[in-house]
């Protein structure tokens, strides 16, 4: 049972150790990277504040972060999941004191075969003491795999809610928080750190409990047996447990930096597979190798130091058990000698005498363990306490019936405080009205977009839906309101008929069908190997740029939004498929409201109004013609795109 000690020491019969504990799972913390720079040509190093950065996770600015562990009081709302079982621990404590009685059992037999059988040659009683013995172990086998099986069902379920919430609440966060947290920490979080409500539970309760419960029983008896013996033996229990919490006072930090350091090394192990045509493409495998590799040391050198506070609990318990352990050997043989005690009553005591020595290690262990559990334990509260971003007011209410009036009033935001990104803008688009938002690269366009289906909130100013601040709708249906075709779409790795109906679960083959007609894609997919259900790549990697952005838009066409969001879907596309994705985007947007940017000036052209935007202000606003004869900023644009005699995109 105590799965959180299992790694130096195995808990005795009766008390199960899991192999989904957390030193099971793997040693994942590590402190920062400390030591020497190599020289050498071709042998470029991150730098130390960049491996902590990869594990490192954006945090509102003055977050105060603590990096030890998790107080006593601060279990609270890692612990409200355990309760959801209680029925369960329940069942595990009662299999766990019989489990526990039966082991106390186990030197009986042996004492009346050496006192009766043997000393007394009551030959009779042989028998029955070896089918005793048979019994005990049969019975503490059956519940030993009872305790088991009920470990994992009721002590993962506990894991995996937790784990459950953590997915969910990372997902929730705003796309500025993603932007700036890596992917592998958030994984080795959810995956990973959920496990110590598994190893709190077990170490605050059942461990301690358990041992109390067995060392009470086992005092009793030996001191039936020889009260003087018996108090030699447990004199030694305060001194081990006092060392124990006292060595183990640096393993909360320690554990925390190499969660950290840890999460790190699988964030660059994502990143470099996410980026592997780069990788390859500059042949850079071997310095990305270098890279994982220091943080491997940097975990290693982490692990070697918390091995060595955990070793030195360990010698410091051992010991002490060693040395009591050698003088109640002497004691006790002295007491055979003078007859105070019998051959077979000095084999179960030293019997009970290393069951009494295992319960000492388990109340030893629990320091070093909690404090490691409590590294996880503050990084999983991190996720749970965060305030998201981005959330239902109170009160609010779901948009209906939505024509799809858009306007963007007096907005000013920004990603980082003192530093706006949009100053006062105004944009207003009528319902079936096609609005392009044109400007220099990094001028805000995409920022102001995105603040329709409510990715960010501004700082100042409103974005209304049909007349409704978007902040005062619920944000499922504001969103359910707004299709988005992105200038990369992301494809999942499923059938192409589960990425076009994404957006609206539980369409009809026939509706997936005409979607993907409309978005000129019906006839590449019927090509692929199992047509709609072929089982597309990672990110879509097995479709070209265009096939990829034709699904996107057949996903859009399916959703079927009043708002649609069209950011430079026809970038970097030739000119056979450029026309493909012009002739879907035109169907896509029929009575649509449209919000359209783009770099090819030309496929806005027909857009009803334009809205120039440069360094964050709407600088100009306007048609195509009123735009050019007022000879602007998007007259010089236009006359740098040289599309003059390009497509031109209708409403």
């Amino acid at each position: 049972m105590r799965a959180a000690a299992c790694a130096s020491t195995h808990p005795p019969r009766g008390r199960r150790c899991l192999r989904g504990c957390r030193r099971h799972l793997r040693s994942r913390h590590a402190p920062r990277r400390r030591g020497r720079r190599r020289r050498g040509r071709g042998r470029a190093r991150p730098r130390r504040a960049a491996i902590r950065a990869a594990g490192a996770t954006h945090r509102a600015p003055g977050e105060h972060v603590r990096t030890g562990g998790l107080r006593s009081r601060e279990w609270a709302p890692l612990l409200q999941y355990a309760r959801r079982y209680w029925k369960g621990w329940l069942l595990i404590l009662v299999v766990t004191f019989a489990s526990a009685g039966l082991a106390l059992a186990y030197p009986w037999p042996l004492k009346v075969l050496v006192d009766d059988v043997l000393g007394n040659h009551q030959g009779n009683l042989l028998l029955w003491v070896v089918l005793a013995e048979l019994g005990i172990f049969a019975a503490g086998s059956v519940l030993d795999v009872v305790l088991t099986t009920l470990w994992v069902k009721v002590g993962q379920a506990m894991v995996y809610d937790l784990a459950g919430d953590l997915f969910d609440r990372t997902q929730r966060r705003s796309l500025l928080f993603h932007s700036r947290s890596s992917v592998g920490d958030l994984l080795a979080r959810v995956t990973g750190d959920s496990w110590c409500v598994h190893t709190v539970v077990d170490a605050l309760l059942f461990t301690p409990l358990h041992a109390a419960i067995v060392t009470v029983m086992m005092v009793v008896l030996l001191v039936r047996m020889d009260p003087w013996l018996t108090l030699v033996a447990v004199i030694a229990a305060p001194l081990t447990t006092g060392l124990s919490v006292l060595v183990s006072r640096p393993l909360a930090a320690i554990a925390h930096a190499r969660r950290q350091a840890e999460s790190g090394m699988e964030s660059h192990v994502q990143q470099t597979l996410a980026g592997i045509p780069v990788v390859q493409a500059f042949g850079q495998e071997g310095r990305q190798h270098r890279y994982f590799m220091q943080f491997v040391t940097a975990a290693v050198r982490a692990r070697r130091r918390a091995v060595i506070a955990e070793n030195a609990t360990s010698l410091a318990t051992g010991m002490t058990s060693a040395v009591v352990m050698a003088i109640v050997l002497l004691v006790a043989a002295h007491h055979v000698l003078d007859h105070r005690l019998t051959l077979g009553g000095l084999l179960v005591f030293v019997a009970y005498l290393g069951s009494l020595q295992d319960q000492v290690k388990a109340f030893s262990g629990l320091a070093p363990a909690l404090r490691e559990a409590s590294a996880s334990g503050r990084r999983v509260l991190e996720v749970l306490d965060a305030e998201p971003e981005v959330a239902d007011a109170p009160g609010a209410k779901p948009l209906t019936d939505v024509r799809g009036h858009v306007r963007i009033e007096g907005v000013t935001f920004g990603y980082e405080p003192g530093r706006p990104v949009l100053t006062d803008v105004d944009v207003e688009a009528s319902p079936g009205e096609t609005v392009a938002i044109v400007g220099p690269t990094g001028a805000g366009k995409s920022t102001l977009v995105s603040l329709v289906p409510r990715f960010f909130d501004p700082w100042s100013g409103v974005v209304r839906i049909d007349g409704v601040d978007v902040r005062e709708a619920t944000l499922h249906s504001v969103r359910a309101q707004v299709a988005i075709v992105l200038q990369e779409p992301f494809l999942f790795p499923m059938s192409v008929a589960d990425n076009i109906a994404y957006g609206r679960p539980g369409a009809s083959l026939a509706h997936i069908h005409d979607a993907a007609r409309a978005a000129n894609a019906h006839q590449f997919i019927a090509a692929l190997p199992q047509g709609y259900d072929t089982v597309l790549g990672e990110r879509g990697a097995t479709l070209s740029g265009g096939e990829r952005q034709r699904i996107s838009i057949a996903r859009a066409l399916l959703r079927d939004a009043p708002v649609l969001i069209l950011d430079e879907p026809t970038s970097a596309l030739d000119t056979r498929t450029e026309h493909l994705i012009l002739e879907a985007l035109e169907r896509l947007m029929a009575g649509r409201t449209t919000l359209l940017i783009a770099h090819r000036l030309s496929t806005i052209r027909g857009a009803d109004r334009i809205v120039v935007l440069h360094e964050g202000r709407v600088t100009e606003s306007g048609t195509h013609a009123q735009l050019m004869d007022a000879d602007g900023l998007y007259a010089h644009l236009q006359s740098l795109s040289g599309a003059a005699g390009s497509t031109r995109v209708a409403r």
